[in-house]
């Protein structure tokens, strides 16, 4: 078949960037990119930020002067977006696990109405609702392979809250969060200012911002691309971006476009981190992106950027900028 992708060596797939695609790639450091990351992890992966058109015969036309280890950076920097992005996705999925557990004790006679009991969900919700998170609990419960799930299963007659927030899947920890009693998801709200015009709770925020942080992080787990992950919205099922308020601040180029992207988890983490980890967060990010912008074509750059979804890089101290109340951790059970 004329479309089949046969076996090149190492030196033949070095010959084809240069011949056929005009990649600058010679000499023994750009052959051991190749080997260690493979012809389609780094040339498939990462080519599309360096493509300025296409020939006659539709083939990829690459912005003069690409190598071969400017793809690498490319890489390099998705992995770094990666490793970091996680750090601090799961730092705020186990902090709002354990504080959404103890929010949900405390509202129901202090544990004394157990989370298998349905009346200690929102009355408001559908039984069918309740019933399904709680069967999805339990289900994830009883597959765990945790010593300490084990323990409580053989020698006590109930899995305290704690462990199962902390256990279940974080789709099914959102899910709990959306049937629990309003003073679970008010109570988060209010912490970490996710409030509306009005100052009222704004669950749509909170449910929405966790349900993104679970989007990126498993595609973190899963070893994909992160800087260009994007999520178009979805009308039958009435998702898409949660537009709040420092996305107004910041203008109407962030809030006419109504793609998920990576900035917004950005922007969601100036609500769950306090102030002097944000700035840490912000600080070591943007060393990440003026360190790739030093080692790849200003086009390239901006193609990633944009994909990332920041508009302007001064827009990240913009944000940084933007007043937030301290989170109070210790006001938290009153």
């Amino acid at each position: 078949m004329k479309n089949d992708k046969f076996f090149l060596t190492y030196n033949q797939q070095m010959r084809k960037l240069r011949n056929d695609k005009n990649i600058i790639c010679n000499g023994s450091l750009d052959k051991k990119i190749l080997v260690r990351a493979g012809y389609f992890n780094i040339v498939n992966g990462y080519k599309n930020p360096f493509i300025s058109g296409c020939d006659a015969g539709g083939n990829h036309i690459y912005i003069s002067g690409t190598s071969l280890s400017q793809l690498q950076s490319v890489k390099k920097f998705d992995e770094q977006l990666r490793s970091f992005l996680l750090r601090y996705i799961t730092q705020v999925e186990e902090e709002t696990r354990t504080l959404s557990g103890y929010k949900f004790d405390e509202c129901n006679d202090n544990g004394n109405i157990p989370w298998y009991d349905t009346t200690a969900y929102n009355p408001r919700k559908s039984l069918q609702d309740k019933m399904n998170v709680i069967s999805k609990a339990y289900s994830e419960l009883s597959k765990s392979k945790l010593d300490y799930v084990k323990f409580y299963m053989e020698n006590h007659k109930q899995i305290p809250t704690w462990i199962m927030f902390k256990v279940v899947n974080f789709s099914t920890f959102i899910d709990l969060i959306n049937v629990s009693k309003m003073d679970v998801s008010h109570s988060l709200c209010h912490l970490y200012g996710l409030t509306d015009k009005k100052g009222l709770s704004n669950v749509k925020l909170l449910i929405g911002s966790l349900h993104w942080m679970r989007t990126i992080r498993n595609s973190c787990a899963h070893n994909e691309r992160i800087y260009c992950l994007t999520r178009k919205p979805d009308k039958s099922r009435n998702s898409g971006r949660v537009l709040e308020s420092y996305f107004r601040m910041l203008g109407n180029n962030y809030t006419r476009d109504l793609e998920q992207k990576v900035f917004d988890l950005i922007v969601y983490f100036k609500y769950y981190l306090p102030q002097r980890e944000y700035k840490a967060f912000i600080s070591e990010l943007k060393t990440m992106l003026n360190d790739l912008q030093s080692k790849i074509h200003p086009h390239a750059f901006k193609t990633i950027r944009g994909q990332i979804g920041i508009k302007h890089l001064n827009d990240l101290d913009r944000l940084l900028s933007f007043p937030k109340n301290e989170i109070e951790y210790n006001k938290f059970d009153k």
